[in-house]
């Protein structure tokens, strides 16, 4: 072999090499097969996986344990939006609009997984983050959009004091509240915007994306960035970190067979789960991120 060509091989090899160790997100496997899916949310004990239909209006839970075995929990308009499960992992918290009534009027509610009773949480905020939603006592810390000011604001318990976190002006939305509520991300637009809770700091720009959620450790966001080549259909979406220390983003994704989106890091941190919006399914793989 030619001295260059070696050089080549060798540099070409180099090169693989650090690719396949600098990737964060490996071994995906679909966990289900007929369906069009989105929106996974790991459950608190990282058995099972909460997800919705590509119109949030069925709710599903995937069991882990007994061979992926895909269960429908419940129809309705809209409650797969903001969908969420209990602190205990035995109820899935949802929002529901009343029969004939507008989406103004939803009200919170949960199901028992076993016993399928459902039962109406008057002390939760139907506008709360996923974080929020999660919870059942009104002592809880409540993060939300006002809906009349398009503000970010906060409480503790559905009649506690409110107060405003987003300062700036802007229609804010999509608030994503870390493990340890003292911070949240709200979009503006198609800007990422990170607060904190409760001290009145100076915000800090994530940039361009979407935020489906936090870390376990606190320390970082999973965003995804879609494109649309006619302004209706998604047409390309991939995955990202976004360190909410330093700010530095990694990309996870870079495929051109798959639209990622929706990404949710399992309790231990050590698995993520993620929608392919072309496909419809619903993929599970190893994650290894190094901060």
């Amino acid at each position: 072999m030619k001295p260059k060509k070696l050089m080549g091989c060798i540099i070409t090899c180099v090169l693989l090499s650090t690719i396949a160790k600098s990737q964060i997100i490996t071994n995906s496997t679909p966990i289900t097969k007929e369906g069009e899916y989105s929106t996974p949310v790991w459950s608190p004990d990282g058995q099972k996986i909460l997800f919705t239909d590509h119109h949030n209006d069925e709710l599903f839970v995937v069991d882990l344990i007994h061979e992926n075995k895909v269960t429908k929990v419940k129809h309705g308009q809209g409650i797969g939006y903001l969908a969420n499960w209990s602190t205990d992992g035995e109820s899935i918290i949802f929002k529901e609009k009343p029969k004939g009534g507008f989406f103004s009027e939803a009200r919170v509610k949960s199901i028992n997984l076993q016993t399928k009773k459902e039962t109406i949480l008057n002390e939760i905020h139907p506008n709360s983050s996923k974080t929020g939603m999660s919870k059942k006592s009104n002592k809880n810390l409540i993060v939300y959009i006002n809906q009349e000011t398009l503000k970010l604001e906060a409480k503790k318990g559905i009649d506690g004091k409110p107060w405003v976190i987003s300062k700036e002006k802007g229609q804010y939305y999509h608030p994503v509240v870390s493990p340890d509520q003292k911070s949240v991300i709200v979009h503006d637009g198609p800007m990422m915007y990170l607060y904190s809770i409760y001290n009145n700091q100076k915000r800090k720009e994530l940039g361009v994306g979407i935020a489906s959620g936090w870390l376990p450790n606190n320390e970082g966001v999973i965003t995804f960035e879609d494109q649309s080549e006619d302004g209706h259909s998604v047409t390309a979406s991939d995955l990202y970190f976004i360190s909410t220390i330093s700010l530095n983003k990694k990309q996870l994704t870079s495929t051109k067979d798959k639209i990622e989106m929706w990404g949710d890091v399992s309790p231990d941190g050590k698995r993520i789960a993620f929608s392919d919006e072309k496909s419809g399914k619903i993929f599970i793989a190893d994650f290894n991120l190094k901060n």
